[in-house]
């Protein structure tokens, strides 16, 4: 009796051994996170029980990703991948698990690949590759990162660029459209200006002749009526010639050159000097600094301001234009937020003339746009346009500011980096 309540004894304490090293390569094994879920015997009946810690909500949610996420070896075999990765694939988990990645690369990537492969050995790299599946290629970015020592493998997550391409192929298309179409456009203007100026010429020419051949002979009314013709295409010869200048800052090839501004101003001076000395305007300017810029361009810019400052003086007030150039942060301007650079040129040119609304400051810059009639002030309505589209070709803008009585002042925002 007593030998056989020893055996049983002994049988039970090797039953507990076993049971208790089983317990502790569990243990062991959910430390690693291993495991996500064990199953334990009690009284002759299996009780399934999940582990919910942190390893385990992560790989959930690495599971339900958006975005593709594997992992391979060194030899790059496929050892994990989420759902998203396979249907991006097309494939079943199963298809995938244990095949080579490399065979769901394009062949122009597999350099690309192998290149990020070998580097994200030392930590992390990224870059853009194709898939293949399906015959379908498939534009990805992918983010590796090295899970050495931890596991022997390497983490790839894999963000489908498809739908991004499509928008930029998009937008590449209409971009090439839009630049045909204005090319066309501005050809176009070119052109029909070209064309119009001729019988423009011919209405001139034949409305004088008239008025200097016949004129003892025609009634006074028809003398007035001739002399509106003239003007009247005179005005119109005008125009064309403003929508010549406009078309051509699109079609002129854009050079840029250091220039100094200062040389640049004075040249405008000299080229507007019978205006100047009728009107008995002054021009001052400070130090000035040499930019990267289109030079005909920007005289032309200079030009139309300084001549509109000449034109809207107030009576009896010689006109006093003043510009200054100062380098200014991005940060200070949030007129200029929208542009891509870091700091600024600001040159102002400030007058004493007769201002306008503030309200107006927007849309003087828009084509065909006045203030004032054509009986008080001559002029297209193109000139300030031309400035804006110069600007846009220097990649900065063009600010007014103004108030009744009280001059204007033109800003002309260029990025310092031209």
């Amino acid at each position: 009796m007593e030998t056989q309540t020893k055996t049983i004894n002994i049988e039970r304490i090797a039953e507990l051994e076993n049971r208790l090293a089983e317990a502790e390569q569990l243990i062991e094994a959910i430390k690693a996170g291993e495991v996500d879920a064990f199953a334990i015997r009690i009284e002759n009946k299996s009780e399934i029980f999940t582990l919910q810690s942190g390893d385990y909500a992560y790989r959930v949610l690495v599971e339900n990703f958006n975005e593709g996420a594997i992992n391979i070896t060194e030899n790059g075999l496929i050892v994990y991948c989420n759902r998203y990765f396979h249907e991006l694939l097309g494939l079943s988990y199963e298809k995938i698990i244990g095949t080579p990645l490399p065979a769901y690369l394009h062949p122009e990537s597999i350099e690309t690949f192998n290149s990020l492969f070998t580097e994200a050995f030392g930590g992390q790299s990224k870059g853009e590759i194709n898939l293949i599946a399906s015959n379908k290629i498939i534009p990805v970015y992918i983010s590796l990162t090295s899970l050495y020592p931890q596991l022997p493998t390497i983490g790839i997550i894999v963000t489908d660029l498809t739908e991004k391409k499509n928008q930029e192929k998009i937008l590449e298309d209409k971009n090439k459209e839009l630049e045909r179409s204005n090319v066309e456009l501005a050809s176009f203007s070119y052109s029909a200006s070209h064309d119009l100026q001729e019988p423009l010429r011919k209405i001139q020419t034949l409305a004088s002749r008239i008025l200097q051949q016949e004129g003892e002979t025609i009634t006074p009314t028809s003398k007035d009526y001739f002399s509106r013709i003239s003007s009247s295409a005179a005005r119109m010869q005008n125009l064309i010639d403003a929508l010549l200048s406009y078309s051509q800052t699109n079609i002129n090839e854009k050079i840029f050159i250091p220039t100094n501004l200062a040389d640049l101003i004075e040249e405008t001076k000299e080229n507007l000097q019978e205006l100047i000395e009728q009107n008995n305007a002054v021009i001052e300017s400070s130090a000035l600094p040499i930019l990267n810029i289109i030079p005909l361009q920007f005289q032309q810019l200079i030009t139309n301001i300084i001549s509109n400052a000449i034109k809207y003086r107030k009576e009896d007030v010689n006109p006093v234009i003043k510009i200054n150039a100062v380098k200014v942060s991005a940060l200070q301007l949030k007129e200029v937020v929208d542009l891509k650079a870091d700091t600024f040129w600001r040159i102002s040119i400030v007058d004493n003339g007769i201002g306008f609304e503030p309200q107006y400051a927007t849309k003087i810059f828009e084509l065909f746009q006045r203030l004032h009639g054509k009986n008080e002030y001559s002029g297209t309505g193109v000139g300030l346009a031309i400035c804006k589209k110069i600007m846009q070709n220097h990649k900065g803008i063009i600010i007014a500011e103004s108030e009744p009585d009280k001059g204007a002042t033109f800003h002309i925002y260029l990025p310092s980096t031209n």
